[in-house]
């Protein structure tokens, strides 16, 4: 299944990226994560809950701050995504693309975390 959403964000595009680039706040925007960490060589750390249960695994996550983007993926490729912040007006435009097999991600989920981001970035501006 896939999905996208884009948001307006009432910051500028380089505070969203900054915010989404930056690791440790994973879990400050995607509902199920608990920590996480860099691990070097591109990959990420990361502890989640899912369905009561408590996981530990390991994802790729890139950041390339020219593009103002952010890629991630699950080992095996079932699950994958990607966030670019565009500047838009006075503020900046973000889209989250996701990919995953399961169709266990709701549409809510995906809104949710991008309300996280924007609430997160516009309570620093």
């Amino acid at each position: 299944m896939q999905h996208e959403h884009t948001e307006h964000v009432a910051a500028s595009a380089d505070a969203v990226y900054a915010a989404i680039s930056d690791v440790s706040n994973l879990p400050k925007f995607v509902p199920q994560l608990t920590g996480a960490r860099a691990a070097g060589d591109g990959k990420v750390a990361v502890d989640a809950r899912y369905e009561g249960r408590e996981q530990h695994g390991e994802a790729t996550f890139t950041s390339d701050a020219a593009e103002r983007k952010i890629s991630w993926g699950a080992p095996g490729g079932g699950y994958h995504g990607w966030m670019k912040v565009d500047p838009d007006g006075d503020g900046s435009r973000l889209t989250l693309f996701l990919e995953t097999q399961h169709s266990g991600e709701r549409e809510h989920d995906v809104s949710a975390t991008l309300d996280a981001i924007r609430m997160l970035v516009e309570a620093e501006v």
